[in-house]
Parts: C-alpha cells; structure tokens; sequence
C-alpha cells in the first residue's frame, strides 16, 4: 500500500454525508473501501488513484475486488464532483479506463481472496457471550441473536427478516422457514435451546405489548417494536463482545462459530453444509481446516 497519507478532513466530512444517503446494507462495504481509499490518497486525482489501484494488483487482490472498489470509489467522486469539491471524475476519463484494464490484466491471475481468516468462537467464549445477554426484554431478544447465530447458523439478512409464522411445529421437532436465505428460501432444523430462548422472547413480547410480526425488534425508546436491520444486528454483537470481555466479532462470525463447532462435535461434513444452506460442499471442507482436522498427524487418530 502506499504510505500513510492523510487526506483532507473535508473529504472525510464529505464522505459521511455520502454514506447517509446509502441503504445500510451498501453503506457499510462503501464505506470501507472508500475510506481505505481516502487513507491512501492526498486527493481524488488521476496519478494518485492509478497508483492506488496499481497497488492493491501488487498486493495479490482479484480484479473483481479491485473492480468492486472502484466502483464505490467513483460514486463517490461523483458526489464529490456534484459538491463541486473536484472538478472533474478522472474515473470516467479515457485514460483512466485503459489504465485500469491494464491493472485488471495484472490481477486477473490473482486468487488471494485478501479477506481475514474467518474468526469463530470456542465454546467457553459462546457461553461468555450468552451470560452477557441478562434476563431483561432487550437481553433476551440479545440472547436470541447470539443463538440463531450459533445454533441456527444465520445470516445476519436472515435474522432480520426473521418472523413468529417461520417457527413451524413438525413430526420430529421444529424448523425455521429462512425466507431471505442467500439463493432462496431456507429450511433449519430449531436446536432445542434456540426453541427455549425464543418463546421466552415472545413472552416477553406479549407482556411488553409489542405488536411485531417480526421476532427481533428494536426496544430502544426512539424506534421500539420496528425491526432490527441486518447492521443494528452487527452493532449489538460488538456490544455484546466488549460486555463479555472477548474478542469483537461481527455477526456473520457467529455463522462461522457455528459451522466450526457442529464440525468439533462430530457432525458429518454433508449434514452441516445442509444446516448452514451452503450450494457447495467445499465452502464447508474450508471449516475442516480452521479445526485442524486435515493434520499431517491423521495416523494419531488411530487406536
């Protein structure tokens, strides 16, 4: 990356009000990639960007990433533009356009994904969370967030859409109706402790009046009873984290705690690709490692 160069602080000022005017779910991948940008950059200029982009095809990251940020990058600019704080877009010049392609071309051959190992908690960290959540309206529906992310291994879109008629009642238990499931509906068998920790929520519900189809709501004074968004679900794990005196993680880490942990106990590999709705097998072999179950030591698992 190039050094450390800050940028003007009217840029970043200008950056939040760009954020404000995104949906939530945009808004947070924008608003990475943009200030990474704007880490990197003294101002929105030709040589400058090339040079950022020529960086980040140096540093093994794939052309549709690089793509992604730039696209990000350049509404920005625009809005930048419309502010009338640049002059002009340099992405949307010529020039700018046959640079990039050459940078594509570099990093057409890179496959580093340049995201973080997937973070996952062990055991005795789950529970340090749960103990967290108190007895309370709002620690419960907390608790109920950690759970479907541990036991039910959702997605934190999931979650949010989550409503009381996806709970049904079956011959072998519960399940729950994922209607936002990435690729399409959803189907998840309901661990009994999810179960338990959910119908205590609703009582909770009935007791506090809350008319509210959907199972997670907000319980803050301003916005009581309106659903939660997929990027309040995210803030109330951070919370959750620091109360808890672990480690921050985000939502989504949850899904992978809970892939990891199924793997630790024993479930079979097909059996928890089916519980966490993944279309390929192999996204599920990825956990194998993070367990260290593919160790040069197998013979050691003989008796």
């Amino acid at each position: 990356m190039l050094d450390n160069i800050s940028t003007n602080d009217h840029l970043k000022q200008s950056l939040k009000g760009f954020i404000g005017l995104l949906n939530e779910n945009t808004a947070e991948a924008y608003e990475r990639d943009i200030s990474d940008y704007l880490n990197n950059v003294q101002q929105p200029d030709f040589p400058q960007s090339i040079a950022y982009f020529q960086s980040l095809a140096e540093q093994g990251y794939s052309k549709s990433t690089i793509g992604r940020k730039k696209a990000a990058i350049s509404s920005f600019v625009d809005y930048l533009k419309d502010l009338k704080q640049v002059g002009t877009n340099p992405f949307t010049t010529k020039t700018f356009k046959m640079a990039i392609k050459k940078i594509y071309r570099e990093a057409d051959g890179n496959h580093k994904s340049n995201k973080p190992p997937a973070a996952h908690l062990d055991w005795g960290e789950v529970e340090l969370l749960i103990r967290s959540c108190p007895d309370s309206l709002t620690g419960t529906r907390d608790k109920s967030i950690v759970m479907l992310g541990v036991y039910g291994g959702l997605r934190r879109s999931e979650m949010a859409t989550l409503q009381w008629r996806d709970i049904r009642k079956d011959p072998h238990g519960h399940t729950l109706i994922l209607r936002n499931a990435k690729g399409g509906t959803g189907e998840i068998d309901v661990h009994p402790k999810l179960l338990t920790v959910l119908g205590t929520l609703k009582q909770l519900y009935e007791k506090w009046n809350v008319d509210s189809t959907h199972i997670l709501i907000s319980t803050s004074n301003r916005n009581f009873g309106q659903p939660l968004t997929p990027a309040t679900i995210n803030r109330i794990i951070h919370r959750l984290c620091q109360q808890a005196g672990i480690s921050e993680i985000t939502a989504h880490d949850l899904r992978h705690t809970c892939a990891v942990q199924m793997l630790s106990y024993g479930a079979g590999v097909e059996r928890v690709a089916t519980h966490l709705r993944h279309k390929n097998i192999q996204t599920t072999m990825t956990y194998l490692k993070t367990i260290e179950l593919h160790t040069k030591s197998a013979v050691r698992f003989l008796p």
